[in-house]
């Protein structure tokens, strides 16, 4: 019997992959009216110029994504503070970062 055929394999898409606003909708169960939203809340940005190309998304904005979608549940909806609770995460991560470094 083969094992190495049973192991389980992480997926791991490629960086370099765009998904289209209507994927990146289905594949996070959101409306692209949100993600629209998100984008002019400045909570993420479109790699592509929407005007020109269309709303197109990384790995990294889908990721950012479904944490403000978490947010936006908890605070009811309301994307200012959703916002204002990744700015908040964003400060104390910095804050860490900077206090591991002068305790070297």
């Amino acid at each position: 019997m083969n094992t190495s055929s049973l192991e389980l394999q992480i997926f791991e898409p490629d960086p370099r992959l765009l998904y289209p606003i209507d994927m990146a909708a289905r594949l996070l169960d959101m409306s692209r009216h949100t993600i629209v939203l998100c984008c002019k809340y400045g909570l993420i940005g479109a790699v592509t110029d929407p005007l020109r190309n269309g709303w197109y998304f990384d790995e990294e904005a889908l990721r950012m994504l479904r944490r403000v979608e978490a947010l936006r549940t908890l605070c009811g909806g309301n994307l200012d503070a959703a916002r204002m609770i990744l700015a908040l995460q964003d400060e104390v991560s910095r804050l860490h970062a900077e206090l591991r470094f002068w305790r070297g």
